[in-house]
């Protein structure tokens, strides 16, 4: 599996790390939020944000969100 394709749904619990940056913070998949738009000539649009708990290099910590497209899977899944 190649860890930097779009995976599509990340599983609660993966390990993950900030796309495009070799020194990002890496954090635990904490929770999933659908979020939904209404474009005004379109249906509605639903993504997926991801809830993580980061630990960066200086071993400070944060709970973020972010979107899929901000994130690199690690390692898949839960242990």
């Amino acid at each position: 599996m190649n860890i930097y394709e779009n995976m599509g749904d990340i599983p609660i619990g993966s390990l993950v790390a900030l796309t495009g940056s070799n020194e990002s913070p890496i954090g635990v998949v904490l929770d999933q939020i659908e979020v939904t738009s209404f474009p005004a000539n379109a249906k509605p649009v639903i993504k997926i944000e991801y809830r993580c708990y980061m630990v960066g290099k200086n071993g400070k910590t944060a709970t973020m969100t972010f979107s899929e497209r901000d994130l690199v899977v690690l390692v898949y899944g839960s242990w």
